[in-house]
């Protein structure tokens, strides 16, 4: 187990005020990272905060998660094994069209991949590694 003072976890990774959201579906959250660590911390961040997390490590696990768990927020990487982030997000779109997305990705904000996600209707694109204390701001805002 990391310790407390690891680099994997945003600094105030152990202090995050928890809420008690319980098992509301409305406050279910698509994890789709297939990097296993970067994953984890996403997972045990949203945790953390009281949110339902289910997660999918490429586009085709991302697809089966949609349908049977029914997220409110996806965070999704946008390369990814098998199906690209982009791929996903179009079949979210003309299957799932009310899942709001933050896509992720190691690509600048000014790259085509950004520009065409935002034209997909992304809520928000960040940078990876995020400003924790931004992407969790803006999860927040996505989930009600």
């Amino acid at each position: 187990m990391p310790s407390k003072n690891s680099e994997l976890f945003p600094p105030d990774f152990h202090n995050c005020r928890t809420r008690n959201f319980g098992m509301n579906p409305q406050k279910n959250i698509l994890v789709v990272e297939d990097n296993a660590a970067s994953q984890s911390v996403l997972t045990r961040l949203l945790k953390t905060r009281g949110y339902s997390v289910c997660t999918a490590s490429n586009g085709h696990q991302a697809m089966a998660e949609t349908v049977r768990k029914n997220p409110k927020l996806a965070l999704v990487d946008v390369v990814l094994p098998e199906m690209s982030g982009l791929d996903f997000l179009k079949w979210l779109r003309a299957n799932h069209p009310g899942i709001r997305v933050i896509m992720l990705s190691v690509l600048e904000e000014q790259s085509t991949i950004a520009h065409e996600a935002r034209a997909l209707g992304v809520y928000d694109y960040f940078r990876t590694p995020p400003d924790f204390s931004n992407l969790l701001t803006r999860i927040d805002q996505a989930m009600f």
